[in-house]
């Protein structure tokens, strides 16, 4: 694993403290349901879930469409494929959710296949962003929809950490990151892919008791990898944000861009 390619191979391979990590993380709530509103999923839909991670975004999907609807759960990581298809068969949906290992940006079904593609915080990741908006145009039939929530990490607030350590910590965060400020360029994106109608929300996560700490630890964490701010500085930043949550003078803010786009 080379800095170069760890974008991707931090996805292909994920240490097991990790994968819990994105279990809690990942999990579908119900006040995410607006994030999901745009996508106008329906019964008897065939659906990819681009990027589907241990599944819960792809079960969540299974069911809203029927047994009549399939769910195409795609991913680089073959632990996240297997805990997919254990959870729909846990939850009953298993006939209708099939896995898919991604080995580049296209998903090994056929052309103009599928009604609705949800790809949820995955494009800041993958090795070729037009590439894979351009997957999308492929699979949608036509009137088909692609829907995209995406971060742009140029956009986070952390109070009390001040825009300077932020910066200083985000900049050695990047290696996760093959395009850091995806959100922005999303809608150029799919426009040049040939989408008709593309619109663009904005959704604001705001924090102020620190659920959002688990991702700025996370991010630490890519910044030790990367070797391009010290320990010392990544310590304290971490310090300091548990110090501000336990004086309840924290502040987190984490835009997240909803791009919804027609074939």
């Amino acid at each position: 694993m080379t800095q170069d390619t760890y974008f991707r191979d931090h996805w292909v391979s994920v240490e097991p403290e990790r994968i819990e990590t994105y279990e809690g993380l990942f999990q579908w709530r119900p006040e995410m349901e607006g994030l999901l509103t745009p996508a106008d999923l329906r019964e008897g839909q065939i659906v990819v879930d681009y990027g589907c991670g241990p599944g819960h975004l792809s079960a969540e999907i299974a069911r809203r469409v029927g047994p009549d609807g399939r769910v195409h759960a795609a991913d680089i990581n073959t632990e996240f494929l297997a805990r997919t298809s254990e959870r729909a068969e846990k939850d009953g949906i298993g006939e209708r959710v099939e896995t898919h290992e991604l080995v580049d940006e296209r998903v090994p079904i056929e052309d103009h296949c599928v009604d609705r593609i949800v790809c949820k915080n995955v494009l800041e990741y993958v090795a070729d962003l037009e590439a894979t908006v351009g997957e999308f145009k492929r699979l949608l039939r036509p009137g088909g929809i692609a829907h995209a929530i995406d971060s742009d990490w140029g956009l986070l607030v952390v109070e009390p950490l001040g825009a300077e350590r932020l910066d200083e910590l985000m900049s050695a965060a990047k290696v996760a990151f093959k395009t850091p400020h995806a959100g922005r360029k999303l809608y150029g994106s799919f426009r040049q892919a040939g989408f008709g109608d593309v619109t663009v929300q904005v959704s604001v996560i705001t924090d102020t008791v620190g659920f959002l700490l688990p991702i700025l630890k996370n991010m630490a964490t890519y910044a030790r990898v990367s070797g391009r701010l010290s320990e010392q500085a990544i310590d304290r930043c971490l310090e300091d944000v548990q110090l501000g949550i336990q004086q309840k003078r924290h502040f987190a803010l984490l835009p997240q861009f909803l791009v919804t786009a027609t074939a």
